[in-house]
């Protein structure tokens, strides 16, 4: 038997083309307060009138318009009221606005399939539908940060078509896109780190192996050359991050499952985002510190 989630967990994380039993479309309170009888819920269900018993019209999603850039109330829009006529499956166009700063839209298509009613339907107010997502705007994925976005720059749209592999469970398809990501972005990647350690001396020979490293056409190829160790500041629990995508993408080349790419697909993707955020604090740090001392330093020399 399938398990049943709240409307909310269907929205945020179910992918397109997926279908899922969910919970809480009919309210029983409200079902209640209208004194129906469970028997002839299903002509009522398919009226005119099934929006008013309908608490799907808010739920919470994460808003990235610059007011809020965190989790958000949705709300429906008055367009977008929802009814399901007796007697076929029913597609709607559902539509929701950020109600912290009602800039921000989601826009979902979603097709409803009715179960055979009975009270076993209703026990801790789940409900007989089954509904699939056809489609949806902005695309479905947790939000790429920031930073991540600034370093994958101009890949971006190969990067999102890997993340809509993944999340389909496609991995060899989300594994060869961010492969390509990686290798295209190699430069930039390296060009970061440079930039980091010239922020402090004595870090002449690595920069060179990275500026040596950039002929290189290959990320696998120009990690190969690089023999120094790169800051631990930049290190991911300890490991350095160039030593990780490059397994990542090793290893990944020689697996013979969709599973098994899934997996190495998920890691690059992570590395990835932790790494262009551990790049990006240290800049900041290092900035905060050379304005610190400059400040300080004028303050001296006026002493």
């Amino acid at each position: 038997m399938q398990d049943t989630i709240s409307f909310d967990d269907f929205l945020n994380n179910t992918p397109p083309y997926s279908s899922q039993q969910v919970m809480g479309i009919i309210s029983l309170e409200n079902i209640r307060i209208k004194n129906t009888n469970l028997k002839n819920l299903s002509k009522l269900m398919f009226s005119d009138n099934f929006s008013e018993l309908c608490p799907i019209h808010k739920f919470r999603s994460y808003c990235d318009s610059e007011h809020c850039k965190s989790t958000k109330f949705f709300e429906i829009t008055s367009d977008s009221e929802l009814t399901v006529k007796h007697g076929r499956p029913y597609t709607k166009k559902l539509v929701y606005q950020c109600k912290n700063c009602e800039e921000s839209e989601k826009t979902y298509f979603i097709r409803f399939f009715v179960n055979k009613l009975d009270d076993r339907d209703f026990v801790d107010n789940e409900t007989p539908f089954i509904v699939e997502k056809i489609g949806e705007y902005p695309r479905f994925g947790k939000p790429i940060p920031a930073q991540a976005l600034k370093l994958i720059g101009r890949e971006r749209e190969l990067f999102f078509k890997g993340s809509n592999c993944e999340n389909l469970g496609m991995g060899i398809g989300a594994f060869s896109y961010y492969r390509r990501v990686i290798d295209a972005k190699k430069d930039k990647i390296f060009d970061a780190i440079i930039k980091v350690l010239k922020l402090t001396e004595g870090n002449q020979e690595l920069i060179d192996e990275l500026n040596a490293a950039k002929q290189e056409t290959q990320f696998t190829k120009a990690v190969d050359k690089i023999k120094k160790a790169i800051p631990s500041s930049l290190n991911i629990n300890g490991q350095n991050p160039l030593t990780l995508l490059y397994r990542a993408l090793s290893e990944g080349l020689h697996v013979d499952t969709d599973e098994e790419c899934l997996r190495y697909a998920q890691a690059i993707k992570i590395v990835l985002f932790e790494f262009s955020d551990r790049l990006d604090s240290a800049l900041k740090e290092d900035k905060t510190l050379i304005d610190a001392v400059g400040l300080l330093t004028k303050k001296t020399t006026k002493v």
